[in-house]
């Protein structure tokens, strides 16, 4: 068996030096490869994120426009009344009308309030001074029983403060997919306000709520990136800084059939300058709209007087 054994060795140790011998005989010579990048090329698919800077740009422009809605203006929602008895802290979640803010339309020009434009992911190289979050905190507060902003959008790494301006505790719930659940009581006139901490960003805005007050009802956004806006009360939106070339973007809205009002949505950005891009939305793409608001009732109300709805809303 020893025999055995030694002439296996042997034998394995010929063919190995024969394949050494074959390799360096009639294999190619090695040839070194150099590969460079295209100016303006981001060597990365879009949308994907290689860590801030990793890839050079033709250079950055800025995005804007309008959100609006087609058609006629849904009738304003009314929760409850001034004055109603039977709300819960009435002296001052009641002092004045309460209103279902989920779908919000300007009637001078039709534009949507609270929808979100934004990148799903981080670009591959974002504007330098741009690429670490504002130092100052973003603000949600209370007043009247009401949370604003209805919807803060805000950086990871940025600190967001929960603050009230009411006489009365609040309770400040959140309920997020990624990050740990926020739930903690928020003492009357607090203005210095409690910490709400997000590691990670969501991929939609987080839904909020007072569970002292049923229909409290807001959302946090927090974002890996500085590309995005939350629409204004006229709908409009701005974006700063991005880089040149095409991108992708969602719209959201929590009144939105699905949660979204559009995906991918592509827009080419213009080196140093402004894109505009506008977007409008059929009532059909929002859950449960309103029936139409008739003109001469929003010339009443901004005139004050009020506003009497006597159609039957839908079941």
């Amino acid at each position: 068996m020893s025999s055995l054994s030694n002439w296996i060795v042997r034998l394995s140790r010929a063919g190995l030096g024969l394949a050494c011998v074959t390799l360096l005989a009639g294999c190619p010579e090695l040839h070194h490869v150099e590969v460079r990048m295209k100016a303006g090329s981001s060597g990365a698919a879009e949308g994907t994120a290689e860590g801030p800077g990793a890839a050079a740009v033709a250079g950055y422009g800025n995005l804007h426009g309008v959100l609006t809605l087609e058609g006629d203006v849904p009738a304003t929602k009314k929760l409850f009344s001034a004055g109603d008895a039977s709300v819960k802290d009435s002296a001052i979640c009641a002092a004045g009308d309460a209103i279902d803010e989920a779908l919000l339309v300007n009637p001078a020009n039709k534009g949507i309030a609270n929808a979100v434009i934004f990148l799903e992911k981080a670009p591959a190289s974002i504007k330098p001074e741009l690429v670490a979050p504002p130092k100052d905190p973003a603000i949600f507060d209370q007043k009247a029983c009401r949370f604003f902003p209805r919807v803060v959008a805000f950086r990871i790494g940025q600190p967001l403060m929960v603050l009230s301006d009411d006489p009365i505790p609040h309770n400040t719930h959140t309920d997020p997919k990624r990050n740990s659940t926020f739930n903690q009581t928020i003492s009357p006139n607090d203005r210095k306000g409690v910490e709400c901490r997000y590691t990670k960003p969501e991929a939609t805005p987080v839904k909020v709520v007072c569970d002292y007050h049923a229909w409290m009802k807001a959302y946090h956004f927090p974002v890996d990136h500085p590309y995005f806006a939350v629409t204004d009360a006229d709908g409009k939106f701005r974006i700063d800084g991005l880089p040149a070339g095409k991108h992708t973007f969602n719209i959201w809205h929590e009144a939105a059939s699905g949660g979204f009002l559009e995906r991918k949505v592509v827009v080419e950005i213009a080196v140093d300058g402004d894109t505009e891009k506008n977007l409008s939305y059929a009532p059909a793409k929002f859950a449960a709209v309103p029936a139409p608001q008739p003109a001469v009732a929003y010339e009443r109300l901004r005139q004050g007087g009020e506003i009497q709805v006597t159609q039957r809303e839908k079941q």
